[in-house]
C-alpha cells in the first residue's frame, strides 16, 4: 500500500513540529522574579513561570551568595501554580547582598514540559548607620570603625564621611559595610570626639541615607607601663630572676627583643611573661626593648635595660630539663661545652639553684659521682643498665643526673668543690 503526503501536509506537520519546540523551549528557558520592599532582614522574590509548576519544582531551585558561592536557605509559598514566592532571611550585615539562582530541570505540570532558567536579583535595603563599633574605647590611633546595614558606594563614601581630623577611610573587610577611618594624627586619649556622615550617602543599588548623623566616640585611656620586672637600670639580678612587662590595659599581642637572650612571650591579661630558652648569664647588661599593642589597638614602645649578677670566672652547670635535658659547662659568662644527659622520669630533679655538697671516685676515678644539696646525684650510667645504686656502689639519693663515663670523668676533673647548678 502507498501512501501519499502532500507537501501542505509537510509543511503543517513541519510548522507544528517547530512550534512545539519553540512552546518547550519558550516555557524551559523563561521565568521572570520580582524583588519587593519587605523588612529590614528579609529578601522577598516572586518568580513567574508561564506553564503550572509541580510544588517540588522549589526542590530543583539553588541559590547561592554571589560573593562567596555558599549554599542559601529560603522559605517558599506558592501564590499560584504559575507564581513562586521566596523569602531569604539576612541576619548579619551586609544586607541586600547580591545571589544567584538557578533552576535545573524543575518539573512542569504539563509533561514534558521543565525549567531550566539562571540568574540573580539583590535585595531591597534602606541606608542606615548602625554605629561605631566600641564607641567608648576607640584607639586613639585608630581605626575608627563604622558599621552600616548595606554595601555603600567605595568610589564616593569619602565625600560623605569626615573624621575629627584628617584621615583616610578603608573597607574594614571583604564587603563594604564595615568601614575604618584611620585619622593623620593620634587622637587625645579619654576624649570625646564625633564622625560626621552626610545626608545622600549612597549604597551599591542607587540607595541613599536620608538624614546627616553625628556619630559620637571616646577614646581609649592612654596605654601605660605599670611595672616592670628586673627594674630598669638596676644591677646583681640573679641569672633566673623572672622577667615581666605590667601594662594599664589588656594585651592583644607582644613583640620582647633581647639581644643575647633569645626566647619567647607569654601574654596573661595585662602581664608579659619572657620566657629565655636559656638562663641569663652572669655580668652581662641586657638592653629590653619591647612592642605592645592593646586589645584596643593600642600601641607601645618600651626599652630598658638592667645587668646580672657577676660570677667571676668561676665554673659552674646549667641543666634545661625540657623539651631534651641538656647540661652545658660554663666559665663565667662563656660556655665552654655542652653535655646530653638523663634524668629519671619518675622523680623531677627540682629546678633552682642547687650546690655540690660532696663528692667521690674510686682509685682510677672511674666511677666519679658529685652529689648536689637537694639530694641529687650526678654520676655515669650506660644506657642498657639499670640504676641500682648499691650494685653500682653509689650513696642513696632522691633523684640522679646520668652522664656519659668520660662526661662525669672530665666534670669531676673540671669543676670546684662546692661548684653551682642552676636547673630551669
Amino acid at each position: 500500500m502507498i501512501i501519499q503526503i502532500s507537501r501542505t501536509r509537510i509543511v503543517q506537520v513541519s510548522v507544528l513540529f517547530f512550534l512545539t519546540i519553540a512552546l518547550w523551549l519558550t516555557i524551559s528557558l523563561w521565568e521572570s522574579h520580582q524583588v519587593h520592599e519587605s523588612p529590614e532582614g528579609k529578601v522577598v522574590v516572586t518568580f513567574n513561570f508561564l506553564a503550572p509548576m509541580k510544588p517540588a519544582a522549589t526542590k530543583d531551585l539553588i541559590i547561592t551568595q554571589a560573593a562567596t558561592g555558599k549554599k542559601v536557605p529560603f522559605e517558599h509559598q506558592w501564590l499560584t501554580a504559575s507564581k513562586l514566592q521566596i523569602i531569604i532571611s539576612e541576619k548579619s550585615f551586609p544586607l541586600g547582598r547580591e545571589y544567584h539562582y538557578r533552576f535545573k530541570a524543575a518539573p512542569a505540570m504539563i509533561w514534558p514540559f521543565y525549567v531550566w532558567s539562571a540568574g540573580k536579583f539583590q535585595g531591597k535595603v534602606t541606608v542606615k548607620f548602625i554605629g561605631i563599633e566600641g564607641n567608648h574605647t576607640v584607639p586613639s590611633k585608630g581605626p575608627i570603625i563604622l558599621q552600616f546595614n548595606t554595601n555603600l558606594d567605595p568610589r564616593k563614601i569619602s565625600n560623605f564621611v569626615s573624621g575629627p581630623v584628617p584621615g583616610k577611610l578603608i573597607p574594614a573587610g571583604t564587603d563594604y559595610s564595615r568601614w575604618e577611618f584611620w585619622p593623620n594624627q593620634k587622637l587625645n586619649n579619654l576624649y570625646r570626639y564625633s564622625m560626621s556622615i552626610a545626608a545622600g550617602l549612597p549604597d551599591q543599588q542607587g540607595g541613599k541615607l536620608e538624614q546627616s548623623i553625628k556619630a559620637e566616640f571616646v577614646t581609649t585611656p592612654e596605654f601605660l607601663i605599670e611595672g616592670v620586672f628586673p627594674v630598669p637600670g638596676s644591677n646583681s639580678i640573679w641569672l633566673t630572676r623572672e622577667i615581666l612587662l605590667q601594662t594599664n590595659q589588656q594585651l592583644k599581642s607582644a613583640k620582647v627583643d633581647i639581644q643575647g637572650l633569645p626566647g619567647r612571650c607569654i601574654i596573661e591579661d595585662k602581664t608579659i611573661r619572657y620566657i629565655p630558652e636559656r638562663i641569663m648569664m652572669p655580668g652581662t647588661t641586657y638592653n629590653v626593648k619591647a612592642r605592645l599593642i592593646s586589645t584596643s589597638n593600642e600601641s607601645l614602645d618600651f626599652a630598658y635595660s638592667f645587668s646580672t649578677t657577676n660570677l667571676g670566672q668561676n665554673r659552674w652547670l646549667e641543666l634545661k630539663l625540657e623539651p631534651t635535658p641538656v647540661l652545658w659547662l660554663m666559665e663565667g659568662p662563656k660556655t665552654l661545652k655542652s653535655f646530653a644527659v638523663r634524668v629519671r622520669a619518675d622523680r623531677p630533679i627540682p629546678r633552682g639553684t642547687l650546690y655540690e655538697a660532696n663528692r667521690q671516685s674510686d682509685a682510677n676515678k672511674q666511677s666519679p659521682w658529685m652529689r648536689l644539696n637537694a639530694d641529687i646525684l650526678l654520676h655515669p650510667l650506660p644506657e642498657n643498665m639499670r640504676d641500682h645504686h648499691e650494685q653500682l656502689g653509689l650513696p642513696k639519693s632522691y633523684s640522679c643526673i646520668y652522664l656519659q663515663a668520660q662526661d662525669a670523668k672530665e666534670l669531676f676533673n673540671t669543676l670546684p668543690k662546692g661548684f653551682m647548678l642552676i636547673s630551669h
